[in-house]
């Protein structure tokens, strides 16, 4: 009874404590907020973090093992090692980060960065070490993305351990390695409708998967979320409102569904009429919204499953290997020739930045381009009254063969 009335002091304290310093306190949303200090700038000022929690137990405990892991770092701040600083910083992100951002950033930390620098000293750490450390990286087999992606992780360290080792870091002036983007590669409109046409004859829940993709632009992630209840065909459109990932738990991965990669990414994606007709008896078969589209139960696919089943359809349709990404480079091409302004494309696929769109996913096909040039004519009026301009891409007529898809998919509906 004591240690009752003890607990129900300490939580009315805690509460009416003033919202400085090191407390707990109950927001106005309903969930608990510890504050506590985890260092000090060179001025001496105090520089605080924040856990939280649904109760008034859970956050203290979470405040507690944050202090208890900062008591362990060396009393003199300058001989913090990189690996205590990258400790510091996951534990710091760690309610300000998704999940697959911080799993990704532990990989990175522990078959690359630690191993090579771990030991060595935030305030000596030089700009030459941590090049020489990218191009061994490089020259062992990653990436040039990857190498940069590796250098921004550790400069993002080194820039929020400066302050706390109360000295300057000298490899913050690296400069990171550029890299090359790859020439992006889409499906030739040819491939495109023999493999719509292998889909429509032979329907799997996999083909009509692909055929979303090649009309919504989802990324592969997305497409194993998406449930029936995402797919509203009385409006003519998909919800986007969570991603499937297998993420890093300690020394195994699990399958988490998670938000989506950013808020731009939460949309709504319009369909075209003959995609919503394909899609209406697989909706309509299910009238449990909550299972997963491709599926049909309580638990998402597998993104590698789907990729394999992808890759099996492209060999039986005969059509050249390119990665399940290039289904959504593709998409976004054939909207631009299609005349979709870019705005619109960089919301519809999720971009955070419409330069994103432009840069990386809006390749025009060389059909479209002898298109274009054929339309451009300014000898014809001087040569021959008789030649005139063909016609401009937003004139020319669909394939035959894609008008004889639309009729098929019409007479299914």
């Amino acid at each position: 009874m004591l240690v009752k009335y003890a607990v129900k002091n300490i939580v009315k304290e805690e509460i009416n404590m003033p919202r400085r310093g090191e407390n707990i306190y109950k927001r106005k949303d309903g969930r608990w907020e510890g504050r506590y200090i985890r260092g000090h700038s060179p001025s001496g000022r105090a520089e605080y973090c924040y856990v939280y929690g649904s109760s008034y137990r859970e956050c203290r405990a979470k405040r507690q093992q944050r202090l208890e892991s900062l008591q362990e770092l060396p009393a003199k701040t300058s001989s913090l090692t990189l690996n205590q600083a990258a400790e510091r910083f996951l534990a710091d992100k760690q309610d300000k980060l998704k999940q697959s951002t911080l799993a990704r950033y532990a990989y990175m930390l522990e078959h690359y960065i630690l191993p090579a620098l771990g030991a060595v000293l935030v305030c000596q750490l030089t700009a030459n070490q941590i090049s020489d450390f990218l191009r061994r990286l490089q020259k062992n087999g990653l990436s040039g993305k990857s190498a940069r992606d590796v250098g921004v992780l550790l400069k993002s360290i080194l820039k929020y351990s400066a302050p706390k080792a109360g000295c300057s870091c000298p490899g913050l002036t690296v400069e990171l390695p550029a890299y090359r983007r790859k020439q992006i590669d889409i499906f030739c409109p040819d491939e495109v409708q023999r493999l719509a046409q292998k889909i429509v004859v032979e329907p799997t829940t996999t083909g009509i998967a692909i055929l979303l993709t090649l009309n919504t632009g989802l990324r592969l992630g997305e497409l194993c979320a998406l449930q029936y209840k995402d797919i509203d065909l009385q409006n003519g459109v998909i919800h986007v409102t969570k991603t499937v990932q297998r993420i890093r738990s300690g020394d195994r991965t699990r399958l988490a569904v998670l938000p989506p990669k950013s808020n731009s990414a939460h949309r709504t994606i319009p369909l075209p009429l003959d995609m919503a007709t394909l899609l209406k008896k697989a909706v309509q078969s299910h009238p449990d919204g909550e299972k997963y589209l491709l599926t049909g139960k309580n638990v998402p696919m597998e993104p590698r499953t789907l990729q394999y089943q992808y890759q099996v359809l492209l060999k039986a349709t005969g059509i050249p290997y390119r990665n399940f990404h290039v289904l959504r480079h593709t998409y976004a091409s054939r909207c631009v020739e299609r005349g979709v302004d870019v705005k619109s494309l960089s919301e519809m696929l999720g971009h955070t930045d419409v330069r994103t769109t432009l840069q990386v996913y809006v390749h025009s096909s060389l059909e479209h381009k002898m298109r274009v040039i054929q339309s451009i004519c300014f000898l014809a009026p001087v040569l021959d009254p008789d030649c005139s301009p063909s016609p401009s891409p937003s004139d020319h007529p669909e394939a035959p063969r894609y008008q004889q898809l639309l009729t098929t998919l019409s007479q299914m509906g």
